[in-house]
């Protein structure tokens, strides 16, 4: 029994091996019985879903969607072209509303018109483009100016009466003045403090009614002020609701203060903020951040002087400095040829004339 063993182990293991190939085929089999079954159940599911869509379709639970036909296709060409064209036509009114004023592009439109030609197309259809652009323009700014114009035509409180005709109501402006405003790319907005301007304000609030006008918001203007006037020597704060609204630009007027013209001066490098009363304007450069500026520590020995002078009309002031670019260096000057003379006032007159 134990001799023939070995025999029966080696037909044991060679039966096993003819059964593996069979053993083999069977699990093929199965596989691919399975595969066809999970296709048939994945057919039935697809179905079953589109069954389910067609009747929520038809229930108006599912919106039904509509086949995408050439139909359909040209629609949302021409819909992207006419997005596009909107677009164009949005920023080429966006550049002249903020490039031109109004009476500014009705001239340009006036020359154009009649310097255009028969063969001209183009020139011709855009003066009827620009023609429609500014009766939409002026209808609008009318519109805006009913919103944006002050409430009233008293922005400052009544005057004691002693002090009417005895002190002057400097106005300053604040951007390019008093500070400066600069947006990079990597630090957003900055705002930068004008050298001296602390000093500025505290000697001349000793001698005149301030007042701050800007054309910013009261919410970008008040936290600048509370840093550059922690003692409030300026009494007023006027902002962009207080101007009025003219092509697009909110300009200040000073007719509008409540205070006599003749004893009202504005400080400003802007000209869209003097379009209305330049006679009352001093008109300096504008600051743009130059370190080392001394500016407005050189403009308070003339505003001193003028102060105390009590001139008759401011405007004979600005007047004589009118085209000026150095104040303080032209009040030097002049300041000095009279102590030479030893006159109180010279034929030009430097301050105007005296009361």
């Amino acid at each position: 029994m134990l001799r023939r063993l070995p025999r029966m182990l080696r037909l044991g293991r060679g039966a096993m091996a003819e059964a593996a190939p069979e053993a083999t085929g069977c699990r093929r089999a199965m596989q691919t019985e399975a595969k066809g079954a999970h296709s048939v159940l994945d057919e039935v599911a697809q179905a079953r879903l589109r069954r389910i869509k067609s009747q929520l379709e038809a229930t108006g639970e599912l919106p039904v969607e509509a086949p995408r036909s050439a139909a359909w296709t040209a629609v949302r060409y021409v819909w992207n072209a006419l997005m596009l064209g909107t677009a164009g036509f949005g920023a080429a009114a966006t550049y002249y509303t903020y490039a031109y004023s109004s009476q500014e592009l009705t001239d340009v439109l006036k020359r154009t018109r009649a310097e255009v030609k028969e063969d001209q197309p183009l020139s011709k259809a855009w003066c009827d483009v620009m023609e429609r652009y500014l009766t939409f323009r002026k209808n609008m700014e009318e519109r805006i100016k009913e919103y944006t114009d002050p409430a009233t035509d008293k922005l400052l409180p009544d005057l004691h009466p002693q002090l009417r005709g005895n002190v002057i109501t400097l106005v300053l402006d604040l951007d390019e003045l008093l500070v400066f405003k600069e947006w990079t790319r990597q630090k957003g907005w900055s705002i930068y403090k004008r050298p001296g301007v602390a000093e500025f304000l505290l000697d001349l609030g000793q001698y005149f009614e301030i007042v701050v006008y800007t054309d910013e918001p009261a919410t970008y203007a008040d936290p600048i002020l509370n840093k550059l006037d922690p003692h409030r020597v300026v009494p007023f704060r006027l902002y962009r609701t207080d101007t009025q609204y003219k092509d697009g630009r909110h300009v200040r007027d000073l007719s509008k203060l409540n205070r006599d013209l003749t004893h009202v001066l504005m400080i400003s490098a802007k000209p869209e903020a003097w379009e209305f009363q330049p006679e009352n304007t001093l008109k300096l450069r504008p600051w743009k951040g130059e370190a080392g500026d001394t500016g407005l520590i050189d403009l308070i020995p003339f505003l001193q002087f003028l102060a105390t002078r009590r001139v008759r009309d401011v405007r004979d002031v600005v007047k004589s400095y009118d085209g000026v670019e150095d104040v303080p260096a032209a009040f030097k000057a002049r300041l000095q040829e009279a102590t030479v003379h030893q006159k109180q006032q010279t034929k030009r007159g430097f301050l105007g004339p005296a009361r």
